[in-house]
C-alpha cells in the first residue's frame, strides 16, 4: 500500500531500472522513467508508464519517491535537489528487498558473484533460492519471478549508496581492497559503504566473517567465522575444509581453483550452516559447482599456448589474484577505462614468472608509469592488436591471460562484451591454427 497510486520516478533504465518499472506498475504506482542517456529512453517499451524528458526542481518535488540505478553517483544534482526536498531516494535493492520475505547478501572488493552462486546452489539442495543482484538479474526481477525463494543478493557498492532499512538475514564482507576510488574518491568512503551492509543487522540475524581479513563488524548478532589459517567455524585442515568437526570436502576436489576461491567456499558454507542444509548437501553441491563465465575460465590450448580468460577482474587485487591461481609462464593483458586506482601496487606484487605485459585503451599510458620498468610491457591499441601481440610473443607451454585490472567502459559496453571478444579471438586464431 506504501506505493499505491504514488508518483514514482525511475532514475536510471538500465535492467535494474526495467524491473524496478515492472514491480512498481505490480504495485499500482504512477511510474515515471528518465535516464540522462535519452536513447535508452526511446528504447525502452515498458507499458504504462510516463517518459520523462527533462528533470527540474519543481518536477522533482511533484514525486512521492525516487527509485535510482547504482550508475547513478549520490551527489548527482537531481538526487540532491530530492533530498533537499524531502523527496525519498531509493536504490534498488533498497526498493526490492521491502517485498523479499527472506533474503541474504554478500558484499565485498573481489568474489561477490562466485559466493553468491555458491550460497545459492547449496541452499538449493534444502530450499529454493536464487542468487540475484549485481549479477544482471535485479532484485525487483527475483521478486517478480521467484516469490517464494530466498534471495541471495550480490550487493555493490553502489548499490549501498542509498539504503535506509536493507536488512539481510546474514550478511558478510567478502575483502576491502582499493577499487571504484574514481566515485567513491577516498578509501575511507568506500569502506564505510561495505560496512554499511550491516547497518541494520538485528540479534537474530548473522554475520559472517573472514579471520584473514581485517574486518571487524560491531554489530551483536551471531557470528560465523572463517578462516585459511586459524581455527574457525569453517577451516582448513591436512588438505581438506571442515565444518566444525564435519569433514566437508578435500580441497583437490574443487572445480574452483586458487586460495581466493577458497575464501569463497568457506564463506558460503557458513550461510549454508545457518540454514541448516547437511554436510553431505554442501558437498554434492561443490563437487559439482563450476565458476561463472569470464573468472579465470580456461578457453583451451592452441599450439601448446594456454587462453585464460579472466575478463571479469576488473581491479588489482583481483588480476593478481588471478595470477597467482595460474602456474607456468604468463603473457598478460591489461586495460580498459580509469578507474582512479594505483597501479604500481599490481607490478611490485606480480611474480617474475609474468615474461610480458600487453597494455591497451583508456589507462595503457598509466600502466606504462607504473610498470617503472619491472616488466617487458607493450602498448597497443585495444585488445585485438593486445592479442596479436601476445600471439607474437607466446612460445608452447605459456599462458595468455586476460585480466585487465580494470573496468571495460572505454571500448565495451561490460566485461561480459570484452570476455566474448577474447573468446572470439581464440576460436578464430584456432581456425586459422588448423589451416596451417
Amino acid at each position: 500500500m506504501k506505493f499505491k497510486y504514488k508518483n514514482v520516478l525511475v532514475y536510471g533504465m538500465s535492467i535494474s531500472g526495467e524491473w524496478v518499472s515492472k514491480l512498481l506498475l505490480k504495485l499500482k504506482a504512477n511510474v515515471f522513467l528518465y535516464d540522462d542517456d535519452r536513447q535508452k529512453l526511446k528504447c525502452k517499451n515498458i507499458e504504462n508508464c510516463y517518459f520523462v524528458q527533462e528533470l527540474n526542481d519543481n518536477l522533482i518535488s511533484q514525486f512521492d519517491f525516487i527509485v535510482v540505478s547504482p550508475a547513478i553517483e549520490k551527489d548527482n544534482k537531481c538526487l540532491l535537489s530530492a533530498k533537499a526536498q524531502n523527496v525519498k531516494v531509493f536504490s534498488e535493492i533498497e526498493f526490492a528487498s521491502q517485498f523479499c520475505k527472506e533474503f541474504v547478501a554478500v558484499t565485498g572488493t573481489n568474489g561477490k558473484t562466485t559466493t553468491v552462486e555458491l550460497i545459492s546452489a547449496i541452499l538449493n539442495k534444502k530450499r529454493k533460492a536464487v542468487a540475484c543482484g549485481n549479477i544482471g538479474y535485479p532484485l525487483s526481477r527475483a521478486v517478480l519471478e521467484k516469490k517464494r525463494y530466498i534471495k541471495v543478493i550480490e550487493v555493490s557498492s553502489f548499490m549501498l549508496e542509498n539504503i535506509d532499512t536493507f536488512s539481510p538475514h546474514v550478511a558478510s564482507i567478502l575483502n576491502i581492497e582499493p577499487d571504484h576510488l574514481n566515485r567513491h574518491k577516498t578509501m575511507e568512503e568506500y569502506t564505510k559503504l561495505k560496512y554499511s551492509i550491516f547497518k541494520n543487522v538485528r540479534p537474530h540475524d548473522y554475520i559472517v566473517v573472514n579471520l584473514d581479513e581485517n574486518i571487524h563488524p560491531t554489530k551483536k548478532c551471531f557470528i560465523l567465522t572463517y578462516s585459511q589459517k586459524c581455527l574457525a567455524d569453517v577451516y582448513i585442515r591436512q588438505g581438506y575444509i571442515y565444518l566444525h568437526q564435519n569433514r566437508i570436502i578435500a580441497i583437490n576436489e574443487l572445480k574452483l581453483k586458487g586460495k581466493h576461491n577458497l575464501n569463497n567456499v568457506m564463506c558460503a558454507i557458513c550461510y549454508a550452516y545457518v540454514y541448516r542444509v547437511s554436510p553431505a548437501k554442501i558437498r554434492e553441491a561443490l563437487l559439482s559447482f563450476k565458476s561463472e563465465p569470464f573468472r579465470i575460465e580456461e578457453i583451451g590450448t592452441v599450439n601448446g599456448i594456454h587462453f585464460i580468460n579472466d575478463s571479469k577482474s576488473t581491479n588489482i587485487s583481483s588480476t593478481l589474484a588471478c595470477v597467482e591461481s595460474i602456474k607456468g609462464s604468463i603473457i598478460l593483458l591489461l586495460g580498459g577505462s580509469k578507474k582512479g586506482l594505483d597501479y604500481r601496487k599490481l607490478f611490485s606484487k606480480l611474480p617474475k614468472r609474468v615474461k610480458s605485459i600487453i597494455v591497451y585503451g583508456e589507462i595503457a599510458d598509466a600502466l606504462i608509469e607504473a610498470n617503472e620498468n619491472c616488466f617487458d610491457i607493450k602498448r597497443t591499441e585495444d585488445l585485438s592488436s593486445a592479442f596479436a601481440q601476445a600471439l607474437a610473443k607466446a612460445i608452447k607451454n605459456d599462458n595468455i591471460i586476460l585480466s585487465p585490472a580494470t573496468a571495460s567502459y572505454d571500448q565495451f559496453s561490460s566485461f561480459v562484451e570484452r570476455g566474448k571478444l577474447f573468446n572470439k579471438l581464440v576460436s578464430e586464431y584456432e581456425v586459422s591454427a588448423k589451416k596451417e
